[in-house]
């Protein structure tokens, strides 16, 4: 396996920051993808009246899930995306208890 270069980089969303190593490829589509994120939370937050940052953030996860498997249903796809959320969903997690 190839020695891959990992590089720090500080994904922002709904205002808390998260701590990733990215190759460069990722880094590119972790920008797009933050941007995104940010973009979706806003339009949920006047969208809907929703109570806390958790519930949109959960929203935009059910939201993306649905997505994933409508519009991309082919099994490689769909277990990246799935694993990314588990991914997401861990970090929030971790993140979240270390506030407590």
């Amino acid at each position: 396996m190839d020695d891959v270069q990992l590089i720090s980089h500080t994904i922002r969303i709904a205002g808390q920051s998260y701590p990733v190593k990215l190759t460069p490829e990722e880094k590119e589509i972790a920008l797009i993808i933050e941007k995104e994120l940010n973009e979706k939370i806003n339009e949920y937050r006047i969208k809907y009246t929703v109570g806390t940052t958790q519930d949109i953030l959960a929203m935009l996860l059910i939201t993306y899930a649905f997505e994933s498997k409508i519009n991309n249903y082919q099994e490689p796809t769909i277990e990246e995306a799935n694993a990314r959320i588990e991914k997401l969903i861990k970090m929030i997690s971790e993140h979240s208890n270390s506030q407590d």
